[in-house]
């Protein structure tokens, strides 16, 4: 047994003996990645301007919103509720502006993707002009 191990030290000590590129690597070498990592959408510049734009009216809509909350103020937005608490608020605003910033932009059809953004310009402007005309302001103490 001594003199086995000693040959196959040896045979790898053998210049040449060793240079095999596949040695110690396993079957799993040969196999051809064929997942292929999913292409994001090309975004060009009427998006990012209608993604600003939107990003922009869905925070100040969440600054009026909080002063609203602050004053006792009905909440018009069903998902919220009539008079929903300042966490919940926060936290569901937060997330419809995460989403429009991080997730509208993975949607690969260039139409649908702008009429989402520009369906939110059009909602978020009527909510910023009924927060206005309530009297409301900007309250940046979230």
């Amino acid at each position: 047994m001594t003199v086995g191990l000693l040959v196959l030290a040896l045979s790898c000590a053998v210049p040449g003996g060793g240079s095999d590129p596949y040695h110690n690597q396993g079957p799993l070498t040969f196999l051809v990645k064929d997942i292929h990592k999913r292409a994001v959408a090309k975004m060009e510049w009427q998006d990012r301007m209608l993604q600003v734009g939107s990003s922009t009216l869905i925070l100040a809509d969440w600054l009026t919103t909080v002063d609203g909350i602050r004053k006792g103020y009905e909440e018009s937005n069903p998902i919220l509720g009539v008079h929903p608490p300042l966490g919940r608020a926060n936290v569901l605003i937060a997330t419809g502006l995460l989403a429009n910033t991080f997730l509208v932009p993975k949607i690969k059809d260039k139409e649908l993707r702008r009429g989402v953004w520009a369906a939110m310009i059009l909602l978020e402007a009527k909510a910023l002009r009924g927060n206005h005309l309530a009297g409301l302001r900007l309250n940046f103490r979230l």
